[in-house]
């Protein structure tokens, strides 16, 4: 998108969101404002609202989002820790007049989508993975649009790229935090498998249950041929786990932590250990300033303008096009994958890309175009083509113009 259309954006939009494709099927779907402009509000469930990449998708979608599609507002949950947050958030999200949810993260999908269902509300997983028998579940439901993320097999070759990454220089002591592998999270307990295959190959350590212990609820420590590997659950953010995720760094005997997660808050105790880094997390303010600080050396993860597809998914729905938008009648899966920075340098790079006010990967010509109230050529091959075209590479050439 070259700069000067971004200049006039918003006085573009102001004529082009009050044409009368704009509102859709012509079916009376959200609420009337003032303006006469009908606005779709929008329940927005995630795991911590304090998460540096939470945020930063927070950003894209009030700041940015909301500057491009003026009928839209988002309703944020508090921070979700246990299926019994998700569904009370679901619930209250819905007495307040949400059309539709869009979750970044899921304990039993499939009594989520119901409980939508029930109340004609939308629901999908904008940003996550959950396992094939889960999606299943809900698939055949029409008030499920859909999931947009990695999957499995994008999660477990990040898990074993970076163990690959940090096994090739170690001393053979590894610090891993699983997160929320444990508690029903299966991108956590996916990329953690996938770090326990990788140094139980490298080291020969043939006897281990990789399976069992990447979702284990308990800390698990391995000591064999010279190799010592911690494996400690729990998110960072909660108080208990970050003392302890703190505590094990800060004892000496790990040269090499891989977290599934963010680690910012444990950097004091990074830095003091200086020990070796690597997250797959986000590209966040937060990674690019430990980079900087020498922190982290490897960061692989999503970008906030990566949502943009998941957004206009559930923009389609809320706009009167859900059924245009099933694969053969049933809910979609949509792949997308991450980004991948080893230097500061090229973190910056990406950094400018992935954020950008003004220019990001998926701008508003980008989503216009797969929003049938926008564009009549819309539809669900095109949205998946645009969603699957996620690498910087794609970015690049999108904006090259």
């Amino acid at each position: 998108m070259k700069r000067v259309l971004s200049v006039v954006l918003i006085a573009a939009l102001t004529f082009i969101l009050l044409l009368p494709s704009c509102v859709g099927s012509g079916e009376n779907y959200g609420a009337q404002q003032d303006s006469g402009i009908t606005v779709h509000k929008i329940g927005v469930a995630v795991y911590n609202i304090d998460d540096a990449e939470v945020m930063s998708f927070r950003n894209y979608l009030e700041n940015y989002i909301d500057s491009c599609f003026e009928d839209v507002e988002f309703y944020y949950s508090s921070s979700i820790s246990s299926e019994e947050d998700e569904m009370k958030f679901i619930s209250d999200a819905i007495e307040l007049g949400v059309e539709g949810i869009m979750s970044f993260i899921t304990y039993d999908l499939a009594r989520e989508v119901e409980t939508c269902a029930e109340k004609g509300v939308y629901y999908m997983l904008a940003s996550g993975t959950v396992s094939d028998a889960e999606f299943e579940k809900a698939a055949d439901n029409e008030y499920f649009l859909g999931v947009v993320g990695p999957g499995t097999e994008i999660e477990y070759q990040a898990g074993e790229d970076l163990a690959s990454f940090f096994a090739a220089d170690s001393d053979g002591t590894y610090l891993i935090l699983s997160g929320g592998a444990a508690v029903g999270n299966e991108m956590h307990r996916v990329r953690t498998l996938a770090m326990l295959d990788v140094l139980a190959q490298k080291h020969g350590l043939t006897d281990i249950d990789a399976k069992m212990i990447a979702q284990s609820e308990n800390e698990t420590i391995i000591e064999k041929n010279g190799v010592k590997i911690c494996v400690l659950p729990g998110y960072i953010s909660q108080e208990e786990y970050r003392d302890r995720a703190a505590a094990a760094v800060e004892s000496g005997e790990y040269s090499a932590v891989l977290s599934v997660m963010a680690v910012s808050g444990i950097k004091d105790e990074l830095e003091r250990a200086g020990v070796s880094v690597g997250v797959i997390d986000s590209f966040t303010d937060d990674n690019l300033q430990l980079f900087k600080d020498g922190v982290l050396s490897y960061v692989t993860g999503k970008y906030c303008s990566e949502i943009g597809p998941s957004f206009a998914a559930m923009y389609n729905a809320l706009t009167g096009y859900a059924g245009q938008f099933r694969d053969n009648g049933r809910a979609f899966k949509i792949t997308q994958g991450f980004w991948n920075a080893v230097s500061y340098e090229q973190y910056c790079d990406m950094s400018a890309l992935a954020s950008g006010t003004y220019v990001n990967a998926y701008n508003y010509e980008d989503l216009y175009s797969v929003c049938k109230a926008h564009d009549a050529g819309a539809s669900l091959e095109k949205l998946v083509e645009l969603a699957q075209a996620y690498t910087y590479e794609d970015a690049q050439m999108r904006r090259a113009d």
